[in-house]
């Protein structure tokens, strides 16, 4: 250890009736109370983020496929081209609609989907959100089955093996007038995604289903559901997707959204809300910083004589300047350290015990997530510590300037 190590730790040392160990306490606290908080609020807005991103595409496909004509004809010859292009790993046709559903006890309006149940296991997670009955129901085979979200089922007041009916705004023409379109089906499982805003709305049934209730040919659907070998290449490949499609054609009508340009919005709020918390909270930190600068100061004026004694024996400026750096480095690194510790053990703890529950109609998902990254605590600690050192050059400048024969005058 340097000498000026030892001098910058000697006067950091409590001593009885000490104003300067209560001011290195206060800042060694501000240091640590700024870095913990900071840590708190970028796991958890990062936990949004991660688990935010895995509900969607757990729930939703990484990339859809639409045309501007509203459907997709001879829609097994776009799967055709659609895997040929490199990185993709598979497609899932779909077909969806707006509806009214029915119970014996009340009514609600849906977002009605048909899907193929066999490749939509490979395109999306919807079979691991089943908490109730099978989807094994939704087939070619047995046309009377509909598997509901969680909430939507509680609404109609409804479990597996009731029935409902589904109504089609787009009525039928009968000598009477233009009628709507109801068909009644079964419930054969209930899903529950943890997300609100689709556990109340959707529901599912077979393709061949959709395309008998709303009037479309066994060629021609709504669009196609991709999934990727990498899920970081979804807007390039989204590009790809809609180009391959598009060849020789006359007109471009298709075309390809990745699941970022689909709920960018959300995530786009997000990142800024990330972003606004981090300048808020370091500014915590900067606080604390001017904490060092108080006390490096105060430190200097009760030491005018050791300096003075210092450089009488042959210490120079930039020795005395060293002693108070490090003294002010120390500190920081102190409460940087405790700060990333107690940062670390809240996130630690609720990642592990979900002590915090949020409601699901509010938030997208029901406890707080939390998402620790290393590059986050280096980023933190980094800043924490940058900012501790600018705040000892100043009082270090000055003491560096202290003459000693005035350090003694007066002693």
């Amino acid at each position: 250890m340097s000498f000026h190590t030892k001098i910058a730790l000697h006067y950091l040392k409590p001593k009885n009736n000490s104003f300067i160990s209560l001011l290195s306490l206060i800042s060694v606290m501000g240091i640590t109370i700024g870095v913990m908080a900071l840590i708190v609020v970028i796991s958890v807005m990062s936990g949004f983020d991660h688990a935010l991103e895995k509900k969607v595409i757990g729930i939703e496909s990484q990339v859809i496929v639409l045309n501007y004509n509203g459907f997709v004809n001879n829609y097994k010859i776009a799967i055709k081209k659609i895997r040929s292009v490199n990185g993709v790993k598979d497609v899932s046709p779909f077909i969806y609609t707006d509806v009214m559903i029915t119970s014996s006890s009340t009514s609600t309006g849906s977002v009605l989907r048909g899907i193929d149940v066999n490749s939509e296991e490979k395109v999306t997670d919807l079979k691991k959100y089943l908490i109730k009955g099978s989807l094994s129901g939704l087939n070619a085979k047995n046309e009377s089955e509909i598997v509901l979200g969680k909430v939507l089922a509680q609404n109609l007041g409804v479990s597996v093996g009731d029935r409902v009916t589904v109504i089609s705004p787009e009525g039928r023409i009968t000598p009477f007038g233009v009628m709507p379109k109801t068909e009644r089906f079964t419930v054969c499982g209930i899903i529950d995604s943890g997300m609100y805003n689709y556990d109340s709305t959707f529901s599912f049934i077979s393709v061949k289903n959709a395309q008998n209730f709303i009037g479309l040919s066994s060629k021609t659907v709504t669009g196609l559901e991709v999934k990727l070998n990498r899920l970081g290449s979804a807007n390039a490949l989204a590009k790809k997707i809609a180009d391959k499609l598009n060849a020789g054609t006359a007109a471009s009508s298709y075309y390809a959204l990745s699941w970022e340009e689909l709920n960018k919005n959300l995530f786009s709020a997000i990142k800024l809300e990330k972003l606004t918390m981090f300048v808020i909270l370091f500014l915590i930190v900067l606080v604390a910083a001017f904490n060092i600068i108080s006390t490096l100061i105060m430190v200097v004026m009760e030491k005018r004589k050791d300096i003075a004694v210092l450089k009488s024996i042959g210490a120079s400026s930039k020795d005395i300047m060293i002693i108070f750096i490090a003294q002010g480095l120390i500190i920081g690194s102190i409460g940087t350290a405790l700060g990333l510790i107690s940062g670390f053990l809240i996130g630690y703890l609720e990642e592990t015990y979900h002590i915090i529950s949020l409601p699901s109609s509010v938030y997208y998902i029901t406890a707080l997530p939390v998402r620790m990254t290393a590059g986050e605590f280096v980023i933190i600690g980094f800043c924490s510590i940058f900012l501790s050192f600018i705040a000892t050059l100043y009082p270090s400048y000055k003491a560096g300037k202290i003459d000693p024969a005035e350090g003694v005058r007066y002693e």
